[in-house]
């Protein structure tokens, strides 16, 4: 959220400086005058405005129901022009052209200066738009990805409050204050490109995931805020919370509510690169293929950990692979993890046939505790039902393994290289201790992944029976084993790979060469 308000507010000022306040100047001028608060009424009808438009727009793009990973790259793709318009005029007027047909100011000035201040601002508003255009459409795209929520309200009036510290600056100190910024509308193209670029490179920033890694954190901040367990949505025994932006359905003809289906539901919060959401659901399609007959079902709600999760064609490919056959949305907006104050990969909700929440549980294990208490919740619901036989055994120890460790400088923390922070480095490779990893050669770090560059390398001390590493792009990964045996992975697809796959538990250290270019998000343990 705060890279998108900062290119707002950003373009927003660049916009109250440029060329095009020109025309508009003589409408501020007209208002400066009078009571000490008609410039602020002005300010605040401008502000109307400019969000009234936007949310508008907003708006009428989700009602055309187009399809989200459209729009959103449409949006993206609209930032890069809003950011190369500020760097190259030819560019700008390119897209302000469109907006040319709108109002101007002559007629609007005569129309507008006996009326209210805030009048004046409404009509600032319209004035403004072929300047403010391009960046108020891109806007708007970019907000049709999800619902018309806090976050595309506070990135419009972010806008609308960069456009108006300037006009304000005019409209209380009229022409004294209008020649003092003569000295900084001389710099202003330096200003622009500079802009541009901050833009551009936030569009990246955008594009590779990090509202939906932000997005990922709000629940938790929501859940820590509770004070009192009983008054958390999803404490035992109150109504299972509804269902809010769920996207792409598959594995049913119709979206399923567990509020009104009249069976014993279990809701699996999963992403589908998480080794412990995997092991998970190996377990999840037994039990729905052992009682889908006897009235359960499950629902699983996929919400990406990663930017490339959002994708549906990947969760579809992903849900085949894992063998899931039952009912699957898209959160991709992360609306129904919040309903459920959920903090977990993986989490699951057991729900009665009156919609009543009956447990929730966070990670893996105690599966044979779950089939217990679904099969005591299908006899509530028909106590004449003859179930099979459990399937679940009661479960054992787990052997200790090496925590997940993510790379991106985010998230990451058992490292041994000093420096690690975002950025280009070299690294020297070390010897790192129990659980730990060193990088060598050139790495590209980031706040979720690490990109390889030239001469590639990491060192991995592990204790697990599986490790898995999760990447993105294409290129190869070469694992050197502590037997001396080398093998190579072709890595053709966004997701997971399985480096080493024991029956047993195990200490070792592994060496990976990684082609330059392919990007690794996390390691995990089985």
């Amino acid at each position: 959220m705060l890279s998108t308000l900062f290119i707002g507010f950003t373009g927003g000022l660049i916009t109250g400086i440029s060329p095009c306040i020109l025309p508009v100047l003589p409408l501020v001028l007209a208002v400066s005058g009078g009571s000490r608060w008609r410039p602020w009424q002005v300010i605040g009808g401008l502000v109307t405005s400019f969000s009234l438009v936007t949310l508008f727009a907003t708006t009428l793009l989700n009602a055309l129901g187009l399809p989200a990973d459209i729009l959103w790259k449409v949006g993206i793709a609209l930032l890069v022009l809003v950011g190369l318009g500020m760097v190259f005029p030819r560019v700008q007027e390119a897209l302000e052209w469109p907006f040319q047909k709108l109002p101007k100011a002559g007629g609007l000035q005569a129309k507008a200066r006996d009326k209210g201040g805030f009048v004046v601002g409404l009509a600032m508003g319209v004035v403004f738009v072929p300047c403010a255009g391009p960046v108020l459409t891109a806007i708007s795209v970019a907000g049709a990805t999800g619902t018309v929520d806090a976050h595309i309200l506070l990135l419009c009036l972010s806008f609308a409050l960069g456009v108006a510290i300037p006009l304000l600056a005019f409209a209380l100190g009229g022409n004294e204050v209008g020649k003092r910024v003569d000295a900084f509308r001389s710099h202003q193209r330096g200003v622009r490109i500079a802009a541009g670029i901050v833009v551009i490179a936030m569009a990246g920033a955008i594009s590779l995931g990090a509202p939906a890694w932000l997005q990922q954190k709000l629940p938790s901040i929501n859940v820590d805020a509770t004070p009192v367990e009983q008054d958390a949505p999803t404490a035992e025994g109150t109504p299972v919370p509804a269902f809010a932006g769920l996207t792409g359905w598959f594995n049913t003809d119709a979206p399923v509510d567990p509020r009104t289906s009249g069976k014993v539901t279990l809701i699996d919060f999963w992403a589908y690169a998480c080794i412990n959401c995997q092991r998970n659901n190996t377990h999840l399609t037994k039990l729905y293929a052992h009682y889908k007959d006897y009235g359960f079902d499950i629902i699983g709600i996929h919400a990406p950990e990663y930017a490339f999760e959002h994708e549906a064609d990947n969760v579809r490919r992903a849900a085949r692979e894992q063998g899931i056959e039952y009912p699957v949305a898209q959160d991709n907006d992360f609306a129904t993890w919040k309903n459920f104050g959920n903090r977990y990969w993986p989490a699951h909700y057991l729900v009665d046939k009156h919609g009543m929440l009956r447990q929730s549980h966070h990670g893996e294990g105690d599966y044979a505790e779950t089939e217990r208490l679904i099969r005591e919740l299908l006899l509530e619901r028909d106590p004449s039902i003859a179930l099979p036989e459990p399937i679940e055994a009661a479960d054992a120890n787990s052997a200790p393994r090496s925590p997940e460790t993510y790379l991106g400088t985010a998230r990451a923390q058992y490292f041994t290289n000093p420096d690690y922070h975002d950025g280009t480095h070299q690294f020297t490779t070390s010897e790192p201790p129990l659980g730990q990893y060193s990088l060598g050669g050139t790495w590209t770090l980031a706040d979720q992944p690490i990109t390889a560059g030239p001469h590639a390398r990491l060192r991995l001390n592990y204790r697990a029976a599986w490790v898995q590493l999760v990447t993105s792009g294409s290129g190869t990964v070469r694992v050197h084993r502590a037997d001396g045996s080398v093998r190579t992975f072709d890595i053709t697809q966004d997701g997971t790979v399985d480096l080493v796959r024991e029956p047993d538990n195990h200490t070792e250290t592994i060496e990976l060469e990684v082609s330059e270019g392919l990007s690794l998000y996390s390691f995990t343990f089985g």
